[in-house]
């Protein structure tokens, strides 16, 4: 399915949820990032990559060096062919990495949860999946040897990597190995490596914990499942590897007695690594199953525990089954089925893992090896938990509300392990608490999440509900307004890369005033429902001075302006030498309902020839070409890249969503196939990163290579890609009636090629099916909707309409346009949506 030459997709049930890599030569490295919520492991098609707990950068236990063009850097599984001549010894790892020997077949199968190596070489075939449990924190390799040809065969296997035990990266290795403990626990049949470390290198608190604070964990890694007739176990990387040795030929995997090795290196002294594994024989057409874990705990006494656990066979080779279930159950409470592949398989799959697995609870990928909790990032991803637990979304913005200062700001971001934060004067950060507080409501109608409790950063003792945190975020933005009516900028908005427009607060963010015009639309309705009337009229009036302020100031004749330097110099202007026009202050005039209808239409034909390329929505044209101090490092980028003139898939998903606004469909399909990565994988050598899951950035047209697609995994664009392709695409979204009142609108806008549709949504705990015919789609007509045989005015289900059913009853739910086989409902006033919804109250002219 989806094929490209480097692999596809299965076709195995449920379709689409792995990806085989059929050749492991790849573009750029492929790979998966597997995390069970603290646990968690990155693997490459290579067989690089690296584990931790916790936090990705300030807990990591194995070894690994961001080198993309390299990838060598890993957990190994070495296998030597100890028939082999000894001038002319083979060996080979189980994954390309680090031996680089060809193979006869070999493929890697990433899937949701693990990823499998399949291998052909000498006559051995081997099969080694890595996985992660979903509950314990435990990584699991299980490793089956297959010997095809007619005789016996005298094998060496062994695993390979280096221990970290903290913070990362790991550079300042001479100084670093000093501070390990690294021993050998064969008591009660174990063969476990164990290693402890004396110094931890996290930020201290005070002088006296500079380097004097132990790692407060102990990891251990164990081979269990196979007799081995000459054992070995080795603890330092110089004598496993040999004097000046490599990773790629190991001393260890050639010499022929290995006698000392069977316990060599441990102690204080060595640099700190682990070896696993032995000397065995497989008989003619023979298979040998065993498996390896690494896993870390609290106390040697815990840890050992996991170890024996998992000496068990059966729980051992169960874990693959176990995540994989973990994950289909996680992920069912909303399936579609359309006519294209690529959008059923990256909704049912890859998007949401990606956002759970990846950037929420791994915090990392191969581009950026983080760790840390963004306040706006990990909150918006936390929408991908609505249509399936919306408790996620809970306690992500009870978490985040703890981040929160007095004065309304927040850190941009922070690391809970280490316990420290960057507090920045970005403008947008602590709007996103807001913003997803009123998503939250809209999706469960649960209000009672604003009486929940959490402290300021800078006052612990001092509890304030989640009312008062919002409306001090949002105070927070009226009193860093300029005397015109525009928001201030401060260190940067949502782009990161304007970090220097308004340093002395004077430069202004039009983007900024359009975001929080959607705020204050949404979170008005919230003061309603809440009984705070009066905060509501206000919000509603400051709403309208925005959007006045807007619309006077910002308007360049045929699209808005993005903002202005500390100077009063406009920048996403038609007069700016570069970067003339800004993605964003288009797509959130026509979402937030700020452009009058001539300016939307003008703004949306400005996009489509200005920034919708074959790849995707450029986040502005012009790119910059010359470095300007006083923009932002964004200038400083090559052009092309990232933010500057680059596709930034975040905002790209928010371009696909204003084309459903304006219910543009060729716009629509158009952005689809630009920015899906299954359907641009399939050139994966102009595309060079995976297919299955969302890029952070694709180079634009200044590039050198244009289209190119990476920093994968880490990125936001995976939950809104999904939460635009159910919600805006598919068009089933919660929102506001008029009245206050919480609902699902059923609106879709979905292309030609989509076909027949049949989506399901949980929704209160509901399961709601929604079913239509793409081909009948009529832009100029609005749908008619009918719920188990009822239309339904407005096309927005209710409260009541869940009443009308048994508990245990799924919603039917069937949409038409014009010319369909029923008759329209009614568009009352009481069923209009407010808030990033259908269009409702345009901007006015001042």
């Amino acid at each position: 399915m989806l094929p490209s030459r480097f692999g596809h997709f299965d076709n195995a049930h449920p379709s689409g949820s792995s990806f085989v890599v059929t050749d492991l030569d790849t573009p750029m490295p492929w790979v998966n990032v597997i995390c069970n919520g603290r646990y968690g492991l990155v693997i490459s098609q290579n067989g690089g990559g690296f584990s931790w707990f916790d936090d990705a950068q300030h807990n990591v236990l194995t070894r690994w060096e961001m080198d993309l063009v390299r990838d060598c850097y890993g957990k190994f599984l070495y296998v030597a062919d100890l028939d082999a001549p000894l001038d002319a010894p083979d060996v080979w790892s189980l994954a390309p990495a680090p031996c680089r020997r060809p193979y006869d077949e070999s493929t890697c199968t990433h899937a949701l949860g693990s990823s499998t190596f399949h291998t052909l070489r000498s006559g051995i075939r081997a099969n080694w999946t890595l996985t992660v449990d979903p509950k314990d924190h435990v990584e699991v390799w299980c490793v089956e040897l297959t010997n095809t040809t007619r005789k016996p065969r005298s094998l060496r296997l062994a695993s390979y990597f280096e221990w970290t035990c903290g913070v990362a990266p790991d550079v300042k290795r001479e100084f670093h190995r000093l501070f390990f403990d690294v021993s050998f626990d064969e008591s009660a049949n174990r063969r476990a490596i164990v290693s402890t470390k004396n110094m931890w290198d996290i930020r201290p608190k005070t002088e006296r914990e500079h380097w004097n604070v132990p790692w407060p964990y102990v990891a251990a890694h164990s081979v269990a499942g196979a007799h081995f007739d000459r054992p070995l176990a080795v603890a330092d990387k110089q004598t496993f590897l040999g004097k000046y040795g490599s990773t790629a030929t190991p001393k260890a995997m050639t010499v022929r007695d290995i006698a000392g090795l069977r316990q060599a290196g441990f102690g204080r002294f060595g640099d700190a690594s682990a070896s696993l594994g032995g000397d065995l024989t497989i008989a003619a057409g023979a298979t040998i199953r065993l498996h390896f874990v690494l896993t870390i705990a609290s106390d040697k006494k815990a840890c050992l525990a996991q170890i024996d656990k998992y000496s068990d066979e059966k729980i051992a080779w169960d874990t693959p089954r176990r995540a994989s279930e973990f994950w289909k159950n996680l992920l069912s409470a909303t399936t579609v089925k359309t006519e294209r592949a690529d959008f059923d398989l990256l909704n049912n799959h890859w998007l949401p893992y990606q956002a759970l697995s990846g950037r929420m609870w791994g915090r990392t990928g191969y581009y950026q090896q983080s760790g840390a909790f963004g306040f706006r990032d990990q909150l918006q991803d936390s929408q991908v938990w609505l249509p399936l637990d919306p408790a996620g979304t809970h306690r992500q913005i009870m978490l985040h509300a703890e981040r929160q200062f007095k004065d309304g700001s927040v850190y941009h971001w922070w690391h809970a392990l280490a316990d420290f934060g960057n507090h920045t004067a970005c403008s947008d950060d602590y709007l996103w608490l807001p913003f997803l507080v009123g998503n939250y409501i809209r999706e469960t109608g649960d209000d009672s999440i604003l009486q929940k409790t959490a402290p300021f950063v800078d006052e612990p003792a001092a509890k304030a509900t989640i009312l008062d945190h919002c409306q001090r975020s949002i105070e927070r933005s009226f009193n860093r307004t300029s005397a015109r009516g525009l928001p201030f900028i401060g260190s940067c908005d949502w782009n990161d890369g304007l970090s220097a427009m308004g340093i002395d607060e004077k430069g202004e963010s039009v983007w900024l005033g359009m975001f929080l015009c959607e705020i204050l639309n949404n979170f008005a309705t919230v003061m309603d429902r809440a009984g705070q009337k009066d905060a509501a009229a206000r919000y509603r009036s400051k709403r309208a001075e925005y959007l006045k302020a807007i619309n006077a100031h910002a308007w360049d004749g045929a699209w808005y302006k993005y903002g202005t330097k500390d100077s009063g110099e406009w920048i996403g202007s038609s007069q700016s030498p570069e970067g003339k026009i800004h993605l964003n202050a288009q797509t959130w005039s026509i979402l937030a309902d700020i452009a009058p209808a001539d300016r939307a239409a003008a703004a949306w034909e400005s996009v489509k020839k200005n920034l919708l390329s074959p790849y995707g929505p450029l986040l502005l044209f012009p790119a910059y070409t010359i470095p300007d101090p006083t923009i932002g490092y964004v200038t400083r980028y090559s052009p092309g890249s990232r933010e500057n003139g680059g596709v930034y898939m975040h905002a790209a998903t928010w371009a696909l969503a204003a084309a459903c606004k304006r219910r543009d469909v060729e716009s629509v399909a158009r952005i689809w196939k630009s920015v899906s990565p299954p359907t641009r994988g399939q050139n994966a050598d102009s595309y060079f990163a995976e297919p299955y899951v969302t890029p952070g950035n694709v180079d634009g047209p200044l590039s050198d290579k244009p289209g190119r697609a990476g920093w994968t995994w880490y990125t936001g664009s995976a939950a809104w890609l999904n939460r635009v392709s159910l919600e805006w695409i598919l068009g089933i979204r919660p929102v506001f009636t008029e009245s206050g009142q919480a609902g699902l609108l059923i609106d879709p806008v979905p292309p030609v090629e989509f076909g027949t549709v049949d989506a399901v949504r949980t929704w209160r705990g509901r399961r709601i099916r929604v079913r239509f015919d793409s081909r009948a789609f009529d832009p100029s007509s609005p749908a008619r909707v009918s719920c188990n045989g009822r239309e339904i005015p407005g096309g927005i289900l209710t409260e009541t309409d869940l009443n009308s059913v048994s508990p245990q009853e799924q919603l039917d739910v069937q949409v038409y346009w014009s010319g369909g086989s029923k008759a329209g409902g009614s568009d009352s006033a009481e069923a209009k949506p407010t808030g990033f919804a259908k269009s409702k109250g345009a901007g006015t002219r001042s």
